[in-house]
């Protein structure tokens, strides 16, 4: 049995102050999320030409690299909540009501949007209405 990588808030700011890779963000946001450099630049807070334009082994910017990690870290606590790697998805792309009407991924391009949507997921996890 493999272990998922932790994303707890000690090694999200190290993985932070590391920087992400172009090639780790196309992994993630371009083939599970299935969002283009477009979609995901405004709610990264960077240009999709900035992100086009960088090398596999390069890092994206740190304000993306910030946004992307918590992205990471509320996949992953949402497809243990929701069982599968398409329901995680399905969740964090779809307007929720709690977060007046926008989606999980939106609300994550600021500090206090990826803290919100965490809470709900705990909310959820432990059958709390949300």
């Amino acid at each position: 049995m493999t272990k998922t990588k932790q994303y707890t808030p000690v090694n999200c700011r190290i993985m932070a102050s590391k920087g992400v890779p172009k090639n780790e963000y196309n992994s993630f946001i371009h083939v599970i999320f299935k969002y283009t450099d477009k979609d995901f630049a405004g709610i990264a807070g960077t240009s999709a030409r900035t992100l086009s334009r960088l090398k596999s082994d390069q890092n994206i910017p740190q304000q993306a690299a910030e946004v992307t990690i918590s992205l990471m870290r509320a996949y992953e606590k949402a497809k243990e909540i929701f069982g599968s790697q398409e329901n995680a998805v399905k969740w964090l792309k779809s307007p929720n009501s709690v977060l007046d009407g926008i989606t999980p991924v939106e609300a994550m391009s600021s500090r206090f949007g990826a803290e919100e949507v965490m809470d709900i997921l705990g909310r959820i996890e432990y059958g709390v209405f949300s």
